[in-house]
């Protein structure tokens, strides 16, 4: 654990490390639309607990790219689950792979005698832990709202009698927060971000750069230019100011909040056939370009 990383962010690990001798099952949750970007790489294999992968917001993923998602963790020797975590069919589903996984865990020799499992859930701020606790407990167990970084504390919270579940603060790494401009797209990363514009532009730099532009409205006749493409929205939407120019800030508010909301579609940022650092890795360049041009204007 990096001490530079922020005081809540290494309470967090602390809190895994204090709490993992007792628990007999990790779920780990990731956001649906970048699963392995979602992740923290390799943490919970190094744990040495039975865990499911649950893709949370499937609801605003792809569900064919979904499908090709938790074939490949199967394929891994993962247990993968697709997840709503406000609809209640697919959380009792979810439900229902945690049990199927706690009898392995009642199997094995290691096995404590006690009856309650306890079940631990690890993810990056914002990935919908909370809500999931929830609607597991079927009542507002865990604190729950849109806004990253809102869980702080710890605590264990009862499901049926069987089952308890451990709410854990969001963990992030390094790596994770070096490719926080794109997880602020989808919602994560704690703290607010007041220039939507930039946030806008790189919206539409990350959907362009995964074969997804086409989720916006007319892009197409922006021939590749986003700041065009921002100005053109703000007027087809008649979000303009006085004089009838474009209301800038208006529209890159309207376009985040509609991706992150679903207003959009359906849209997977992560191809799960193709290595995303390859994508991240243009995408700062491209970022940089642009940074290194607005110097020299």
């Amino acid at each position: 654990m990096n001490k530079d990383l922020p005081g809540h962010i290494r309470k967090a690990f602390r809190s895994v490390e204090r709490y993992l001798p007792v628990v007999d099952v990790i779920v780990e949750l990731v956001d649906a639309r970048m699963p392995n970007g979602s992740r923290l790489k390799d943490f919970v294999g190094k744990l040495g607990k039975l865990s499911v992968i649950a893709l949370s917001k499937a609801d605003l993923a792809d569900k064919e790219q979904t499908k090709h998602w938790i074939e490949k963790y199967k394929e891994k020797g993962c247990s993968c689950i697709a997840l709503d975590c406000r609809d209640r069919n697919s959380v009792k589903n979810l439900s229902k792979l945690i049990r199927s996984v706690t009898l392995q865990a009642n199997n094995a020799k290691s096995s404590p005698t006690r009856k309650v499992r306890r079940v631990m859930i690890i993810g990056i701020p914002n990935v919908g832990k909370s809500t999931l606790i929830n609607s597991l407990a079927g009542r507002a167990a865990a604190r729950a709202a849109n806004m990253p970084g809102v869980t702080r504390s710890v605590q264990w919270i009862k499901i049926s009698g069987e089952l308890e579940l451990l709410d854990l603060p969001g963990i992030l790494d390094f790596g994770l927060l070096r490719r926080g401009d794109i997880l602020k797209l989808i919602n994560t990363i704690p703290g607010k971000d007041d220039d939507t514009y930039t946030k806008a532009k790189n919206l539409c730099r990350i959907l362009y750069l995964t074969n997804n532009e086409h989720i916006l409205p007319d892009y197409g006749v922006c021939e590749q230019n986003f700041d065009k493409y921002i100005s053109d929205y703000a007027r087809k939407m008649n979000f303009l100011v006085k004089g009838g120019n474009p209301d800038l800030q208006r529209a890159t508010n309207d376009i985040v909040k509609r991706f992150q909301s679903g207003g959009f579609g359906r849209v997977t940022i992560e191809n799960p056939e193709k290595d995303f650092s390859e994508v991240f890795a243009e995408y700062e360049k491209q970022e940089a370009d642009d940074s290194e041009g607005l110097e020299n204007v």
